[in-house]
């Protein structure tokens, strides 16, 4: 972990030319320096993180000593020593929306320096939500060249501009990736749910993994970052749990008394390969008088009613109200064989 852009490093760490470890960077809108790291102080650099989001984002950067400037390095174990897990739960406790940052060490002339790298925030603005030390309930912090103060009206203004400006380029973006691919073949993702939706159908993501959900910027994928996974065609769940009714048959069912059955999917797929689209194609393919017409989709209907020939599947095994799919058996074609003309 370390600077992603390096410039930031040279402007962070200028020296003078003949004064040993003379530091000539100034404070800025986004350099702040700190001698040292006390967790007692936690209120005063949660003030300049808030102020840092709300603008362009920025750097606290501690072992660097004041009047003059010089690099003197982490006088303690403190910062290296406090976890990210407890800044980060104090720094939700006070500020919302949830606050971006990277915590990590470097070494300067073979001195340790702390670093806390503040991104701008994506969903400014970035507001105190109580009383703590210097940080008062309701207060938007700002960062004005090398000081950090409340918010004045012409910043607020301009904040909030960008936001209807960002949300109106968004919706012209959605609208535009949706006139190419047409409505119909459109989604929505809906996060809070984990529902992406559209006329074509739906597909429900694991609630549990909702909150893990990692998305990538367009053209900032990077093969050496971390793993993720590219999903091309039908998503279909790994597994999922249903219970066995008195006729023997499996549906999905959400009384917890009832017998469990779990079903992998490799023996749902070994059974019940076939999707309509893929039903659809193959038959296309086996019949030379084959159409896609009232007459299929009466058929289809009628040999779904035999169990062995076809399931439905819930989207959601936890709602059986939740949308269905339908695989069939490949024996459904010697139906299929008595009403159409093979190749």
């Amino acid at each position: 972990m370390g600077f992603i852009n390096p410039e930031d490093y040279k402007k962070i760490f200028a020296f003078h030319q003949s004064i040993q470890n003379r530091i000539i960077s100034r404070e800025s809108g986004s350099i702040e320096f700190k001698e040292s790291f006390n967790w007692l102080a936690k209120d005063k650099y949660a003030k300049s993180i808030a102020a840092f989001a709300n603008n362009k984002g920025g750097y606290l950067v501690f072992g660097i000593k004041d009047q003059p400037r010089a690099l003197i390095g982490l006088p303690s174990t403190n910062f290296e020593n406090t976890d990210e897990a407890k800044i980060t739960s104090y720094l939700n406790s006070i500020l919302s929306p949830e606050v971006e940052y990277e915590k990590f060490i470097v070494e300067v002339k073979g001195k340790q320096v702390g670093i806390i790298q503040i991104f701008q925030s994506k969903n400014k603005p970035l507001i105190c939500i109580k009383n703590d030390g210097d940080l008062r309930e309701s207060d938007i912090y700002y960062r004005y060249n090398a000081k950090n103060e409340k918010i004045k009206y012409p910043e607020l203004k301009s904040l909030l501009e960008g936001i209807r400006e960002d949300e109106r380029k968004a919706w012209m973006s959605h609208i535009e990736k949706i006139s190419k691919i047409g409505p119909v073949n459109a989604g929505v993702l809906d996060t809070i749910k984990g529902e992406i939706s559209g006329q074509g159908g739906s597909l429900i993501i694991d609630k549990r993994l909702v909150p893990k959900l990692k998305f990538i910027k367009e053209g900032s994928f990077n093969e050496s970052g971390k793993p993720v996974l590219k999903l091309i065609g039908d998503v279909r769940p790994v597994s999922v749990n249903v219970s066995r009714s008195h006729s023997g048959n499996v549906q999905v069912t959400d009384d917890p008394n009832a017998p469990v059955v779990r079903l992998e999917e490799k023996d749902i797929l070994k059974k019940y390969p076939l999707d309509y689209d893929a039903l659809t194609k193959n038959l296309l393919s086996r019949y030379s008088d084959f159409k896609r017409n009232s007459k299929y989709h009466s058929l289809r209907k009628k040999f779904k009613r035999e169990k062995r020939l076809s399931i439905t599947r819930y989207l959601d095994p936890n709602n059986n109200h939740s949308p269905k799919k339908d695989w069939y058996n490949p024996a459904i074609y010697k139906k299929f064989d008595k009403h159409y003309t093979k190749r």
